[in-house]
C-alpha cells in the first residue's frame, strides 16, 4: 500500500525499510490517511506494496515521502525474512534451512529463471520464484490454492529493487532509515503529530554462512539492481 497523508503528502513504502512499523504507526495515529489497496492478482493480502507512479496515479500530483536503505543491506534483510516466514510461519520446509545458505547456495537459487520470474511481476511468476525456495517435495499444482502459499508468497518481491517501487525516481523527501527520528520530526512539523514507530516485522538477524563480500555485492547489483537502472525497458 501507499498512504495519502491529510490530502497532501503520499507515503510510498519500501520493502524492508521500517514499512509495517511506520504503517501501523500511521494507522494508530490521529492524521488523516487514506490508503491505496486496489484489487490485484498478485499484492492482494495484508501488508502490499505499489509504486509512486500509481501511488500518483491515484492520489494526483502531490508530493511525496518515503524511507532508503542501503540497497545491498535491504536485499540481505529481504533474504533473511524470506526465509524466515517460511520457516516459522508456513507449513512449508524451506530448500534449505536459514543457517546453512552460503554465498554459493545464493547464486545456485537465484539463477535468471528466477530472476527474470520475479522482475515480471506476474502472478504466475511468483508463484514460480516462491515453489523454487520451497523443498522439492513439494509440487506448484498441489499448493498453489493453499493459504500458506497465497499469504507468504508474495514476499519474494521484497527482493526486487526499491527503484521499482520508487519508479525510478526521487521522493519530494526521503529519510535514511538510520535516522528515523528525522522522519517522525517532519511529520510533526509538518501536521503537528508525533508518530509512535514500534519495531515490527524486523530482520531475524540468524546465524548463516553468508560471507558479505565485494563479490556478493557486486552479484546482487548485477541481478537485482542494475535492471532497475534508468532508461531501463523494465521501468
Amino acid at each position: 500500500m501507499s498512504y495519502l497523508i491529510n490530502d497532501e503528502l503520499i507515503w510510498i513504502m519500501t520493502p524492508k525499510c521500517a514499512s509495517y512499523s511506520i504503517e501501523n504507526a500511521l494507522k494508530k495515529s490521529n492524521l488523516k490517511i487514506e490508503n491505496y489497496n486496489p484489487p490485484s492478482t498478485i499484492f492482494r493480502v495484508g501488508h502490499s506494496h505499489y509504486n509512486l507512479d500509481k501511488s500518483i496515479t491515484r492520489f494526483g500530483k502531490k508530493e511525496s515521502i518515503c524511507i532508503t536503505r542501503d540497497w545491498f543491506s535491504k536485499w540481505l534483510s529481504a533474504l533473511d525474512f524470506i526465509f524466515t516466514q517460511i520457516e516459522y510461519s508456513t507449513k512449508y520446509e524451506p530448500i534449505i534451512k536459514w543457517q546453512d545458505i552460503d554465498n554459493d547456495c545464493i547464486y545456485r537459487l537465484f539463477d535468471d529463471k528466477f530472476i527474470n520470474d520475479l522482475h515480471a511481476i506476474l502472478d504466475e511468476n511468483i508463484n514460480n520464484c516462491f515453489i523454487k525456495l520451497l523443498n522439492p517435495k513439494y509440487l506448484l499444482s498441489d499448493i498453489i490454492t493453499d493459504t500458506d502459499f497465497i499469504e507468504k508468497k508474495n514476499s519474494v518481491s521484497m527482493l526486487i529493487s526499491n527503484k521499482y517501487w520508487l519508479s525510478n525516481q526521487k521522493c519530494t523527501y526521503e529519510f535514511d532509515i538510520k535516522e528515523l527520528d528525522k522522519f517522525t520530526d517532519f511529520i510533526y512539523k509538518k501536521f503537528g503529530e508525533k508518530l509512535i514507530i514500534n519495531f515490527d516485522n524486523v530482520s531475524s538477524h540468524r546465524p548463516n554462512k553468508i560471507i558479505k563480500n565485494d563479490e556478493l555485492r557486486n552479484w546482487v547489483w548485477n541481478k537485482f539492481e542494475k535492471p532497475f537502472e534508468k532508461n531501463n525497458n523494465l521501468i
